[in-house]
């Protein structure tokens, strides 16, 4: 069954949030979609940033939830956030 991941920060500072999530799309998933990957988009919504990933299936999420530039680029959001809620939906 595909899975999203949706990634809500709640901050102050959205630009730096759209500037790391935008920097990590155009480096990761749109020059090498990682395996099970099939799309992504980010928005702004008043004082939230939402990042949000489509996957074939949840193991596909999982290995890219693993790994290092995905976590190294959640902390560097985390930085800016004063708050970080992840969800994860099935459809």
């Amino acid at each position: 069954m595909a899975v999203a991941l949706l990634i809500t920060f709640e901050t102050s500072q959205a630009d730096h949030i759209m500037t790391q999530l935008r920097a990590y799309k155009e480096r990761e998933f749109d020059r090498n979609p990682p395996r099970g990957f099939i799309a992504s988009s980010i928005a702004q919504e008043g004082g939230k940033v939402v990042f949000r990933s489509e996957w074939e299936d949840d193991d596909a999420l999982e290995n890219t939830r693993d790994s290092a530039p995905f976590e190294a680029c959640l902390d560097l959001c985390d930085i800016h956030a004063d708050d970080r809620k992840d969800e994860k939906i099935e459809f």
